[in-house]
């Protein structure tokens, strides 16, 4: 899990991948994880995984006193989450 990070990018050969989470006055996180093909052994194959979380823990009993969001009193707790995917250009080779 990266801790109070807001923004991740996930950069495979020539294709990447930002996500990008606001939620003013909120702990976030970003959980990750990524196969690069090692698992199932007998098909593997490639993936990942991104969870932006409002948050620092991935469950609530493990929270400390500001790791988890809270709804304020105006009972009402709003977020954005942006995904662009882009292509990397390259410059050509000489």
């Amino acid at each position: 899990m990266l801790l109070d990070c807001p923004r991740v990018q996930v950069i495979d050969g020539v294709d990447r991948l930002t996500l990008e989470l606001r939620c003013p006055g909120q702990p976030r996180s970003t959980a990750l994880w990524r196969n690069l093909g090692g698992w199932p052994a007998d098909a593997a194959y490639r993936s990942i995984g991104v969870e932006p979380m409002l948050g620092a823990a991935f469950d609530l009993a493990d929270a400390g006193p500001a790791d988890a969001a809270v709804v304020p009193p105006a009972g009402e707790v709003t977020w954005r989450l942006t995904i662009s995917a882009h292509r990397i250009h390259r410059g050509h080779p000489r």
